[in-house]
Order: C-alpha cells, then sequence, then structure tokens
C-alpha cells in the first residue's frame, strides 16, 4: 500500500497504526477526563462521566470490525485503574469496580451487528442511521455495566438509572462526534475499502492525467499496406 505517495508500507502496520493512535486519543481524553471531574474541577456533578469511549469504540467497528469492543473495555479498566491510583475507590469492592467497567462495557460489541448486516455504508450515509447507531453503543454499554451490576446482588434499575444518568453526557458526545465524522472522506468508512477505493481513485487520475501523452510508433511497411487497402476500399 501506497502511503503519502512515496513510502510503501503494509496493510497490517497501517492498521496497527490506525488503532494505537485511536487508543492513545482515548486514554489521553480519558485521563483529563477522569481528573477534571474528581481532582480539578470537584463540585456537586462531579459524580457524572464525561468520556469518548462509545464515539471511539463505535468508530473502530466501522474502520476495522470487532476490534472496537476492546476499546470500550479497556477505557472502563483505565477509569478502574485510576480510581484505585487515587484513593478514590472503597476498599473490598476493586473486583466490583473492574468486572462492570471492564466486562460489562464489553457488551457494546454486541453493536457490531448492525455494521454486519446493516452496513456501514447505510449507517454514514443517512444522520438518521448514525443517531440510531450512536444510541444502540450507548444503551448497550449502560445495559452492560448494569448487568454485572446486579450480578452482585445490586438492583438492575437501579444500575440502569446510576449508569444511565451518570452517563448522559457520553451519550450527547456519542452523538455530535459520529454525526461530524460521518461527513469527513474515510473517517466512517471500512479502511480496506477506503486503501481500495483511493487506490482506484488514483489510477483513474493517472490514466486520465497521461492519456495521449505516450508516443505511438507506426510500422510504415503497415501503413503502406494499409494505403494501399485504402486506395482499393471503394472499387467494384
Amino acid at each position: 500500500m501506497r502511503k503519502n505517495g512515496s513510502k510503501i508500507i503494509s496493510f497490517g502496520r497501517y492498521r496497527a497504526t490506525d488503532l494505537l493512535i485511536f487508543a492513545a486519543i482515548l486514554a489521553a481524553f480519558g485521563m483529563i477526563s477522569f481528573f477534571a471531574f474528581t481532582e480539578w474541577f470537584v463540585t456537586d456533578s462531579s459524580r457524572y462521566i464525561f468520556s469518548i469511549s462509545v464515539p471511539v469504540t463505535l468508530l473502530i467497528m466501522v474502520r476495522w470490525n470487532w476490534y472496537g469492543m476492546f476499546y470500550a473495555a479497556g477505557d472502563g479498566l483505565l477509569y478502574c485503574i485510576l480510581m484505585l491510583a487515587t484513593g478514590n475507590m472503597a476498599s473490598g469492592t476493586e473486583l466490583e469496580y473492574f468486572l462492570i467497567y471492564g466486562l460489562g462495557s464489553a457488551l457494546i460489541g454486541l453493536n457490531y451487528l448492525m455494521v454486519k448486516f446493516m452496513g456501514y455504508k447505510k449507517i454514514a450515509g443517512r444522520w438518521y442511521f448514525t443517531l440510531l447507531y450512536a444510541v444502540c453503543g450507548w444503551v448497550l454499554l449502560v445495559l452492560g455495566r448494569a448487568a454485572v451490576w446486579a450480578c452482585f446482588g445490586q438492583g438492575f434499575l437501579d444500575g440502569l438509572l446510576a449508569f444511565g444518568g451518570s452517563d448522559l453526557l457520553s451519550l450527547g458526545m456519542a452523538v455530535i462526534i459520529l454525526l461530524v465524522l460521518r461527513r469527513l472522506d474515510g473517517m466512517m468508512e471500512n479502511q480496506r475499502d477506503y486503501l481500495i477505493r483511493l487506490d482506484k481513485e488514483r489510477r483513474e487520475k493517472l490514466l486520465a492525467d497521461n492519456f495521449g501523452e505516450e508516443p505511438v510508433e507506426i510500422d510504415e511497411e503497415l501503413l503502406k499496406t494499409l494505403n494501399k487497402k485504402g486506395e482499393d476500399m471503394f472499387s467494384k
């Protein structure tokens, strides 16, 4: 695969680089958001969570299929690690936290079924399908966490209210981010298809630009033969 018109990199390296970039973005934003709500600007509303794990996870599902599931789980585990490191996690609840935010968040992976059966082109092609995609992903994330919460003897409905209410900001951000990204070329597109499309467009452009520029060699003997035939073409 050609990158920047000069260097050639493998498809595997391109995929690894793309996944790593989004993982770094998610981790950086997760840490900034955590300290902003728990250390820097602590108020009565600090119980609310502000995360971009939903849009990043759903974007990766479109770009690289099921890999996105690990981004939601990883973001949840990072949150637990930060809670533990800063002393904000109650003693004896460590396992509960890690399973809720790690295993529970992975349920968002079921949203890949929309990509699989509906197709990313339809999801990105209509704003209301993009909206549905974002909302379904967020709902599955909340359901997963509430389900694990219930396994520890807590009420399932209480879990839905707790996780859903505290994560409403994330839903809003997921909708806004995905609606913006769907307008950008190649962002909400399967990257294998995207690279194939770019290569096809490049080849077509080169063909159009070079048309008529190559010199044509003419065989003089063949030309004489054609001229002779041309003289007799209309003869009876």
